[in-house]
């Protein structure tokens, strides 16, 4: 059994991790695993228009709050084969000129 201590460093990176930017798409999908149709949230890079997997996707995506300043998305990534239940905080970046 996991000590729930041992899991907080792990925590820190993910939540310490620096901000990504993109395009953020949703669409609905088909989810292979799932055999049904799903809402996907996807950040593609501002310079291609082709999706990269460095970031996995969020299934099953709903909004969950939303502010003038940004909004926050739930639902799960999938990694290999395993679905974690995530949430995304959503903010307008400011790019370089």
């Amino acid at each position: 059994m996991q000590n729930f201590f041992d899991a907080i460093p792990v925590w820190r990176e993910v939540v310490n991790q620096p901000p990504r930017d993109g395009d953020l798409r949703i669409e609905e999908s088909l989810d292979r695993e799932r055999r049904r149709y799903v809402r996907a949230a996807r950040l593609f890079s501002v310079e291609s228009a082709i999706y990269s997997s460095e970031l996995p996707e969020l299934l099953d995506v709903r909004l969950m709050a939303m502010s003038p300043q940004a909004f926050t998305l739930a639902g799960f990534e999938r990694v290999a084969g395993v679905e974690y239940a995530q949430s995304w905080l959503v903010a307008e970046c400011s790019l370089p000129d």
